[in-house]
């Protein structure tokens, strides 16, 4: 049994009628702009597979306002983290970024809350350590694209690292490297769905978070071991993480 820690399947491009979900226990389903967060929270009531996360992502750090922020309040025991937060030097607004980020890092510290981080940029993982120190909350570091160092200065903090379907790309030499050095028991998986297809995919099509078996297998092959164990030891990783325990009871 896998659980998919990232994936926005609340998309309308996801279709998964015809998705094979029986061997996934769980799937973590984040918002990221004012727009999907009621839509994560009514789309979650539809399984209790589905996992609601609420934040707003850094590329839409300008629509957290009172507003998104009470109703990320009003629904806090409803959720099992906060996110998708985070910061990306990738956008003009990185320092625009910064003030939203610490208040939901605040919002988690407060609440007892993990959250799902997006990081992108020296100058971002530089800011989120340092936010860090003041909000030491539970931390998955979603989509993990950072440097070798910077997955040490994460590991050194027991902050998880959750690889994707780019670790099955070629070119991702570096990646695959940080995952064989990162230990089973801080490993997350996730497929981001609908982004990042498998490479096998050709990038053709839609992400579902059926193809957590591709990112599965990857792991398997770096860190040779059974699929069983990558498994079992990622699956407890996440409901360690999540609190996860008694909803999935």
């Amino acid at each position: 049994m896998f659980i998919d820690t990232h994936a926005h399947i609340f998309e309308e491009s996801i279709k998964l009628d015809n998705v094979n979900l029986n061997d996934i226990l769980a799937i973590i389903v984040p918002s990221y702009n004012k727009e999907n967060l009621g839509r994560t929270l009514l789309y979650c009531k539809q399984s209790p597979k589905f996992l609601p996360a609420l934040g707003i992502h850094p590329q839409y750090c300008h629509q957290f306002t009172h507003e998104t922020q009470n109703f990320i309040k009003s629904h806090i025991n409803e959720i099992v983290a906060v996110g998708e937060i985070g910061l990306d030097t990738r956008f003009d607004n990185f320092e625009s970024q910064i003030p939203p980020f610490v208040e939901q890092m605040q919002l988690a510290y407060k609440h007892n809350l993990p959250v799902s981080v997006h990081l992108i940029g020296e100058r971002a993982f530089d800011v989120f350590f340092e936010v860090y120190k003041s909000y030491p909350v539970k931390t998955a570091l979603h989509c993990f694209s950072g440097s070798a160092q910077n997955a040490e200065r994460a590991l050194n903090l027991d902050i998880y690292l959750s690889f994707a379907c780019n670790i099955t790309y070629k070119a991702n030499v570096v990646l695959r490297k940080i995952a064989e050095f990162t230990p089973l028991n801080r490993i997350l998986l996730e497929t981001d769905s609908p982004s990042m297809l498998p490479a096998s995919f050709m990038r053709k099509g839609t992400n579902t978070p059926q193809n957590i078996h591709f990112v599965a297998q990857k792991i398997t092959e770096i860190k040779k071991v059974d699929i069983e164990e990558v498994a079992n030891i990622t699956t407890q990783n996440a409901i360690e993480l999540f609190n996860l325990k008694e909803k999935l009871c």
